[in-house]
């Protein structure tokens, strides 16, 4: 009878973990469009996130609820005025954030 044994070492995933996702987005969206970092909001805990996933709340809503909340001004726009545009992030803002990170290709 022959037997086969399990390696050691088990490899582990390449996958990103949703959480995982959201970390990245975040301090893309965050850095560029806001001049904050993932620590200066409630998403520095990844219970945070892991709540906001589970609720089935999408990324753009979560951030535009803390645009919302805290006032926050988009710094990647030139001649920006209160005024002119919408401070809030759209799903093409989304879409570059996940190329710019490597989350999808092309």
């Amino acid at each position: 009878m022959q037997t086969s044994t399990v390696p050691a070492t088990v490899p582990v995933s390449s996958r990103l973990s949703p959480v995982q996702v959201w970390q990245q987005l975040l301090t893309y969206l965050l850095e560029h469009h806001y001049g904050l970092t993932l620590n200066d909001t409630p998403f520095h805990d990844d219970s945070a996130i892991q709540e906001h996933i589970e609720a089935g709340i999408t990324l753009a809503d979560a951030v535009n609820f803390l645009v919302e909340r805290y006032e926050l001004v988009r710094i990647d726009r030139k001649g920006f005025t209160w005024q002119e545009q919408t401070p809030f992030l759209t799903a093409a803002d989304i879409l570059r954030a996940r190329r710019a990170t490597g989350l999808i290709n092309t």
